[in-house]
């Protein structure tokens, strides 16, 4: 029998603000929710975003709405007004849609099933299929962390997030962590649709340097 986790309203929020955090870090924004007043630009009058996302050049406002509606586009279309004349500054409204948090259950591989992925990805590396196995490798690393620590193991993780809770578990040393990080980029550039980003043998292999130092203690 399934069971599907049930999530307040608030927990469905909190959960898609999140993920839109993950996001933004990724692409190197900072994120604030509910920012402060004196944190915003004053063209922006008494509105508050539900959060702000920044680097250099480049700020952008988010909405949080549940679902589109007639209510909702005119309110929209009001605040994107206020944006006008301002090219520094963005609007996004993203929409939650009716049921995001359906929850997604994935369940917890042992470790010598992902050793023999491993090996697997290293087939298809020998195939010359880098695209495939680097992607597969990202897959490794979130299917280790939900191995060795059974609190991550309900839901989804970003690929910042599984490879910061690898290092500061002590799963993965700080070198491979931050090398590790300098690959998230390429990640998100491969499974979006970017059909030129192509890894190399050694970006695959570093990935899989990670599953097998963080198991390594783990044997068995």
């Amino acid at each position: 029998m399934t069971s599907n986790t049930q999530y307040s309203p608030e927990e469905h929020e909190s959960q898609f603000i999140q993920n839109l955090r993950d996001r933004y870090e990724q692409e190197g924004f900072t994120f604030t929710t509910h920012p402060e007043r004196t944190k915003l630009p004053e063209f922006l009058g008494s509105y508050i975003p539900d959060a702000i996302a920044q680097k250099p050049g480049h700020n952008v406002a988010i909405e949080v709405k549940r679902r589109p509606s007639p209510t909702t586009e005119r309110l929209v279309k009001d605040i994107r007004r206020l944006f006008d004349g301002h090219p520094d500054w963005q609007f996004q409204v993203f929409f939650m849609g009716t049921d995001p948090l359906q929850s997604v259950t994935i369940p917890v591989a042992g470790t010598p099933a992902i050793r023999h992925r491993v090996n697997e990805v290293r087939g298809l590396i020998a195939k010359g299929q880098r695209r495939s196995a680097f992607v597969m490798a990202w897959s490794l690393l979130e299917a280790t962390l939900r191995a060795l620590d059974r609190d991550t193991a309900s839901r989804p993780r970003s690929p910042g997030t599984v490879v910061q809770t690898l290092a500061m578990n002590g799963y993965i040393d700080p070198d491979t962590e931050r090398r590790m990080r300098d690959l998230i980029g390429l990640r998100s550039r491969i499974v979006h649709g970017d059909l030129d980003a192509e890894p190399t043998k050694a970006d695959v292999e570093l990935l899989l340097s990670g599953v097998e130092e963080a198991l390594r203690p783990n044997a068995g």
